[in-house]
């Protein structure tokens, strides 16, 4: 088994032995993935209109993307440490362009849901494969940055998705919108054939009823999560789901242990430094996406912005996000992943509070919003690069899904808890000011505690020391 490990096929010399090559091809994905959430969103009012829908069905179609992109990030990390981390990119990258081809043509609402469906699949296999090929491909002094170039493609998404979604709508109509997925997809494809192919244990064999529990439990539970939005937790569309979820990680846990090669390494990832990391990076999840869901309505309702100006609000925190990914790479490579959270998490801490206590005016906004964002780019990367060094080296792309698992399951509950704090508010019976200012102090009590892991994870570490190959460097030991 240990011949195969990390076995790398190697290809004629030239562009695809280019870690610079690797990553430009890694960051086409990933940035295509990224922004089609956002260059969607501005299609919802003509899709209503056209395909004959309400507003609830239509949002399904974004619900549905990151529901089963988030479902299937774990299985798919798994799947590319086994079959290859570039051929499992590149059928993510063709399952996501088939996607957009359905959806392009889709007849009727529930076509166009299906289709985002699949598209939300090949997203999730995207991200997990591209993260561990590039660490691959990476020399060990080079990791942080080129890892903060691809993490810092989301964040263009989010800058240039809605403006781009916007002119294509306006003048081409909202199909138009899935044709540019086409040939990014197929460039994306034909690039990657050209660089290296990395494994994981191609021994190891699929585990399919652990992989089958594993989606069925996330997917139940965010599910569940949703429907919480709308209903309480006694509807009979929330609580079966919720507790369909916890019979199915109940069976989960149980059938695990009994493999002998299962879906989730239960010995690697109940260590106290990895369990930490990832509830670490959920519980950061919830502040970060507190801010990007509910400050546009903040702006609107409070500070008495317009629509137009409420809707580029966010631009400081994109804008500090993509700019800190890039420049907190070349900090990772020289002062490592642990003191890149220790510098990042209280900035994302400091950022949520002033916008609890101090945001009375457009200008105080944008600072505090700057400041999220300078927190959540110096700890993207370092998030992922930490998980990456606490696995086995054949086991990568599966930690990767993992955490990036926990860390959509972040994003799914933080609009729901957001919606408690405004629920009496929004109804009449409550101050709307201070009901937001409660929701953003509850991001920051979660980003502390996530602090609080962080710290754990480095206490952990130093009392049981990864030793699987990463640098010290990086390590930032």
């Amino acid at each position: 088994m240990s011949e195969n490990i990390n076995k790398t096929i190697e290809n004629k010399k030239g562009l695809g032995s280019s870690t610079i090559y690797v990553m430009i091809v890694l960051a086409l994905g990933v940035f295509m993935t990224a922004m089609d959430a956002y260059i969607f969103v501005p299609a919802l009012p003509t899709i209503i209109a056209d395909l004959h829908t309400s507003l609830n069905w239509a949002t399904w179609t974004l619900t549905i993307y990151m529901l089963f992109m988030t479902a299937i990030m774990a299985l798919a990390g798994k799947l590319s440490d086994v079959f290859g981390r570039k051929k499992l990119y590149i059928i993510g990258v063709a399952t996501f362009v088939i996607g957009s081809i359905t959806a392009s043509l889709s007849w009727d609402i529930y076509s166009l849901i299906a289709s985002m469906g699949l598209q939300g699949i090949g997203a999730g296999i995207v991200l997990p494969s591209a993260l561990s090929s590039m660490n691959d491909s990476a020399p060990e002094n080079q990791k942080g940055k080129t890892m903060g170039i691809l993490m810092a493609m989301s964040s263009i998404a989010t800058i240039v998705g809605p403006n781009i979604g916007g002119f294509l709508i306006q003048n081409f109509g909202w199909r138009t919108v899935f044709y540019i997925n086409i040939p990014l997809g197929i460039m994306a494809i034909l690039l990657a054939f050209k660089f290296k192919e990395t494994y994981g244990d191609q021994d190891q064999h699929i585990d399919y009823i652990g992989s089958a529990l594993l989606v069925g439990t996330i997917a139940s539970m965010l599910l569940g999560i949703i429907g919480l939005e709308s209903a309480p937790f006694t509807d009979v569309t929330v609580f079966p789901l919720l507790i369909a979820a916890a019979v199915l990680f109940v069976a989960l846990i149980a059938y695990e242990k009994r493999v002998v090669k299962p879906i989730l390494d239960m010995a690697v990832l109940k260590k106290p430094k990895i369990l930490s990391l990832n509830f670490a990076i959920l519980l950061s999840g919830i502040g970060t996406f507190m801010a990007f869901t509910y400050v546009p309505t903040f702006a609107q309702t409070v500070l008495n912005l317009n629509v137009q100006d409420s809707g580029t609000v966010l631009t400081p925190l994109s804008v500090a996000v993509c700019i800190t990914a890039i420049l907190g790479g070349f900090l990772l490579d020289k002062f490592g992943s642990k003191r890149m959270l220790l510098l990042g998490s209280p900035l994302l801490i400091a950022g949520l509070f002033g916008l609890s206590y101090f945001v009375t005016d457009s200008t105080g906004l944008a600072i505090c919003l700057a400041i999220i964002g300078v927190g959540v780019g110096f700890t993207w990367s370092a998030f992922q690069l930490l998980m990456m060094s606490f696995m086995p080296k054949e086991e990568e792309a599966t930690g990767v899904g993992i955490l990036n698992t926990f860390k959509g399951v972040g994003s799914t509950v933080a609009p729901v808890i957001g919606a408690c704090f405004l629920v009496n508010a929004t109804s009449g019976m409550g101050n709307l000011s201070q009901s937001f200012s409660n929701l953003f102090l509850f991001g920051a009590v979660t980003s502390i505690i996530a602090l609080v892991l962080v710290i754990i994870v480095i206490i952990n570490d130093k009392a049981d020391p990864t030793n699987l190959g990463e640098s010290e460097v990086v390590n930032g030991k």
